[in-house]
């Protein structure tokens, strides 16, 4: 299950795309995730996204065609423009609860920059221990206010669940981490 944090922050254009223009985080995101499912085969992927609250964009499915569809139709602001980081991790742990699949990962997207959930991410994360969620933290660190990179909640969330935080600093980075 793929997490996109669509708030306000993910709006930051502190990205460079591979012809070397500035872009905003969820463009880089968008872009990326893009490349990431047209290589995957056989699997079955689904996109929880998520702003003041968190919603099921794609439920799991193996259409991959029809998920980087609407991967390329989600635009910043269009869950609201708070972070409900810890709410989508409590969605994508509902999902699995009614999935047979064994192999269950979570991998979040966002600046992990929680704003308005009513469950915070880390205690979310203390419910998800067993899923493995990976965290990767989009954005410039050295950015302050509502856009700053909260890399240390990302981090913690990883650590919780056994799964990985990655950095994602620049385009290079969020490639890296597929």
């Amino acid at each position: 299950m793929l997490l996109v944090d669509l708030s306000q922050s993910m709006e930051t254009k502190d990205f460079v795309d591979a012809k070397g223009a500035t872009i905003d985080r969820v463009t880089a995101v968008k872009q990326v995730l893009g490349d990431f499912l047209s290589k995957r085969k056989g699997d079955r992927v689904g996109i929880i996204v998520f702003g003041d609250a968190p919603y099921v964009l794609v439920p799991f499915t193996a259409d991959l065609d029809l998920a980087r569809r609407l991967l390329g139709e989600m635009r910043v602001g269009m869950a609201g423009p708070r972070t409900t980081l810890g709410d989508a991790i409590g969605l994508a742990i509902d999902a699995f609860a009614k999935s047979t699949a064994k192999a269950k990962t979570i991998i979040a997207l966002t600046d992990g920059n929680d704003t308005g959930s009513r469950a915070p991410p880390v205690q979310a994360a203390a419910v998800a221990h067993d899923r493995g969620i990976d965290t990767v933290a989009i954005g410039d660190p050295s950015t302050i206010g509502e856009e700053k990179l909260d890399e240390a909640t990302l981090r913690t969330i990883a650590e919780s669940t056994g799964g990985g935080c990655y950095r994602a600093m620049d385009r290079k980075g969020l490639e890296e981490t597929q």
